[in-house]
């Protein structure tokens, strides 16, 4: 599908269709006959120019693009001529000239091309974009807006080659498509095509490492697939709010202008080398005078009379560091009104207190645009604050299940489309920045961004969003097509998925393995949907991507490489499959480092672990747009620090740093708390025999992802629960010191030993991944005997309850080293 027609007149065959048309037909017709519509290239000759408009560098651009791929294509390369200079060499009779960007011609024929830009504040904001393609006898005009950031007549050129076949689905030369033929005709074209949505871009983040030069062929890449990366609204990003008042210049006179932190001290964005950093300070929004000093230093800045890095001709993006940050002053709290709102990120939430200082900005300022982030502890819409009508809100649903698409029923999709409804009716400048990968910290396995976005982009128009501005990573490994399918639905959202997955799977595999290679992508997509658990992170998937299924799917890919060698695909083609076979090894290495796992079998765990390491570094060698792995830092969530973790829990339990002394069941009788009686009544007394009414949980599995929802919207419980271990401890010295090993207890846990209590695990953020229990057990522990471990587990919102196992072990001592080598002795 072409995203680049939505708006099409005189044109009746389908949009997909008139691409392919030309395609095959260019290519079975060769040189042997004219045809109609509006010859480029006849017989190996230029039957073609392009006439440039004067002066204009977006336009000169768009038509080197057309220029050079029309070359790749055919051999020829087209003359470009600038209006109103020197003449190219005669064209024969018949050739067609191509108008480029806003030419006088253009405007002597009576082309309407999109222009202009209004930086007036309004709701209609940002929408003039768009571009033309229109035939008029032996010329035909590309153009489009170019004012502002827009890049219309680049668009323009794209769609054009589209029209030939051309397509770049992924950034990098493996991906683009580019026919061959020593004869290209264009059909009579009557384009007009504006995008459905302002705002549309996908940013590279840092969590993979990214090349100057790879940044580079993104961006040519984003605009080839429609993203306008260019900023429209003012530019708001975590930590813009304290550059109202730079704490170098006000921290030392004016302390009070700061906010305090739990333990009372002013959040001044210290650096470790003691440096004051804005990005990491934050301010004392309910002190008066800190807006009044912010608005004298804004009219400054507008008035050209004083630098702050915040502010352009639009406006000002102002947003509190990242993470969720709070003022813990008196004045402070008694602004909040204490909504006790879902608290997606464990924080309180202070919409109230932020957004009426931002809409007091926004009031003193009411011909500029104010940026702000709906984010951490400030995404509720808030009550009582009334938004004026030059806020920009930027919603940030870092928690949210990226499993359903926004028409789900389940409860965490259902709250944000209510929140998003909610803000577009207190604000005409909604965007939404999320997520893609939306599992952020884990192991890059297959999303389903792609099956999601055709179904989310149509409600983001109807509810009247301005767009997305998205964080990605460069992962196509994990996304795959998924920034392409955005694209082109964030310029057309009824843009026609099917078509578009069917067409690049067909030219990108071959016509005969596509299909299977799309069954393998469809299939895991299908796989998520069908998950009962709302998730945003990959461990909580773990059964979901099980061995059983990964090899259910295998299939699919054995018979695209068996019709690939029957068909003899190109080399492109092989190369491409190839990627996804070892995106498809990646995902059963996962499964099997899971099953390791389950069984605490570390060193195999670990040992699968590192094969995905090594998997994803012969992607990047075939593809380094599927990923790169960072040889200089090992995240402890991603296959690197997996790896490394397992490594060490096998040194634990097998004699070289530790021995273990008893694995704890992975089945245990389990009882939720919801009153909170647990400890009152001591259950941590209670022997096996006394556990009627009890069930059982598997402890490798978090609660949500064994029990069923206890909503028909997919609400999981939330509260206290009760995990009770019996097992057996074998002889030993008394005096062993004893350590007590849990994978994970999310958020909070407290543990007893033979109902002596042992210690506790604090409250952590639930995607931290740091959720490891390690307690000293020695003065609880019997030698000899049956013992009891009991582990009270607090889940306070979302997800939670003990997972990865646990188990009892003696840290290397060197008795136990001499006992560990004397076991392993013949």
């Amino acid at each position: 599908m072409n995203r680049f027609s939505n708006q099409r007149r005189g044109l009746s065959m389908s949009r997909w269709s008139i691409a392919l048309f030309m395609t095959i037909t260019t290519m079975m017709l060769g040189a042997h006959a004219a045809r109609a519509g509006s010859p480029l290239v006849k017989d190996g000759e230029a039957y073609a120019q392009l006439t440039v408009q004067a002066d204009a560098s977006k336009a000169l651009a768009a038509a080197e693009l057309i220029r050079d791929v029309i070359a790749e294509m055919s051999g020829v390369e087209l003359p470009i001529v600038i209006e109103g200079g020197p003449a190219a060499q005669p064209m024969p009779a018949g050739a067609t000239t191509l108008l480029i960007g806003h030419t006088q011609r253009a405007t002597a024929l009576g082309v309407a091309i999109p222009s202009g830009f209004d930086p007036a504040v309004r709701p209609d904001a940002f929408n003039e974009e768009g571009y033309v393609l229109k035939t008029i006898g032996d010329e035909v005009v590309v153009a489009g807006n170019q004012d502002f950031t827009y890049q219309g007549t680049l668009y323009a050129a794209y769609a054009l080659l589209e029209q030939l076949g051309y397509r770049w689905y992924m950034p990098g030369e493996l991906w683009r498509i580019v026919p061959r033929s020593t004869a290209l005709t264009l059909p009579e074209l009557d384009i007009v095509s504006r995008p459905d949505f302002a705002v549309r871009s996908t940013y590279l983040s840092g969590w993979v490492p990214v090349t100057r030069e790879e940044r580079a062929i993104y961006r040519r890449w984003s605009h080839a697939a429609g993203f306008n990366p260019a900023q429209q609204y003012p530019l708001v990003g975590d930590g813009f709010l304290a550059y109202l008042l730079p704490p170098l210049e006000y921290a030392e006179s004016n302390p009070e202008y700061f906010a305090l932190n739990e333990k009372g001290e002013r959040v001044l964005g210290r650096l470790p080398n003691g440096r004051l950093y804005e990005n990491h300070a934050n301010l004392c929004i309910a002190n008066p005078a800190v807006l009044e000093q912010s608005v004298r230093n804004l009219r400054q800045a507008f008035a050209g009379e004083r630098k702050m890095r915040i502010v352009s001709e639009l406006g000002v993006g102002i947003s509190p560091p990242d993470g969720a940050p709070y003022c813990y002053c008196e004045e402070f709290s008694l602004d909040s009104q204490n909504f006790d709102y879902p608290r997606y990120v464990h924080e309180t939430m202070m919409s109230e207190e932020y957004f009426g200082f931002a809409a007091k900005i926004a009031e003193a300022f009411p011909d500029k645009f104010v940026s702000t982030m709906a984010y951490s502890n400030r995404e509720m819409p808030p009550e009582g604050v009334d938004i004026p009508s030059n806020i920009m809100v930027m919603i940030c649903p870092i928690s949210c299940d990226v499993l359903e698409p926004i028409t789900s029923t389940m409860f965490r999709r259902a709250q944000l489309r209510s929140i998003l409804e909610h803000w577009v009716e207190l604000t005409p400048h909604v965007t939404i920045y999320d997520y893609n990968p939306g599992m952020l910290t884990g192991f890059f396995l297959p999303e389903r961004d792609m099956a999601n976005m055709a179904i989310n982009a149509r409600v983001y128009r109807e509810i009247g969003v301005k767009g997305m501005s998205r964080e990605g990573r460069k992962a196509f490994m994990q996304t795959w097509l998924s920034y392409y399918l955005a694209a082109r639905l964030l310029w057309d959202a009824d843009a026609d998925v099917d078509a578009m997955k069917q067409d690049f799977y067909t030219t990108s595999f071959g016509e005969a393995a596509g299909p299977h290679v799309q069954r393998w992508w469809d299939a895991c997509e299908q796989r998520l949907l069908d998950a009962t658990i709302q998730a945003h992170e990959d461990f909580l998937i773990n059964h979901v991507y099980d061995s059983a299924f990964v090899a259910s799917i295998a299939e699919h890919l054995d018979d695209a490489a068996a019709a690939q060698r029957r068909d003899g695909a190109d080399g492109a083609q092989v190369k491409r499959l190839m990627i996804v076979q070892r995106i498809a090894d990646h995902l059963a290495a996962f499964a099997a480092m899971t099953d390791a796992e389950r069984s605490m079998d570390y060193a195999a765990a670990a040992k699968h672990a590192a094969r995905m390491v090594e998997l994803k570094r012969e992607l990047g060698e075939l593809d380094p747009f599927m990923m790169t792995v960072d040889e200089n830092r090992v995240r402890p969530y991603f296959a690197e620090g997996r790896a490394k973790r397992f490594a060490e829990l096998a040194a634990m339990t097998d004699g070289r740093g530790g021995v273990l002394l008893a694995q704890l069941p992975q089945r245990t009788a389990f009882r939720r708390d919801p009153f909170n009686e647990g400890v009152i009544n001591r259950w941590y007394r209670l022997g096996s025999d006394a556990l009627d009414g009890w069930s059982e949980r598997d402890t490798f599995l978090l609660w949500e992802q064994q029990e069923e929802p206890i909503s028909d919207r997919g609400h999981d419980y939330d509260g206290y629960g009760w995990h009770h271990f019996t097992v057996e401890l074998p002889e030993f010295d008394a005096e062993q010191p004893v350590r007590l090993f849990l994978g994970g207890a999310i958020n909070e846990a407290w543990v007893w030993v033979n109902g002596r209590y042992v210690g506790r695990r604090d409250h952590k953020l639930w995607w931290d991944h740091d959720h490891e229990v390690d307690l000293d057990v020695t003065d609880a522990v019997k030698p000899g005997e049956t013992n009891t471990v009991v582990v009270r587990v607090h889940n306070d919102v979302e997800v939670g309850g003990l997972y990865r196992r646990g188990f009892l072990y003696a840290p290397q001592t060197v008795e136990t080293n001499a006992q560990a080598k004397a076991t392993a002795a013949p």
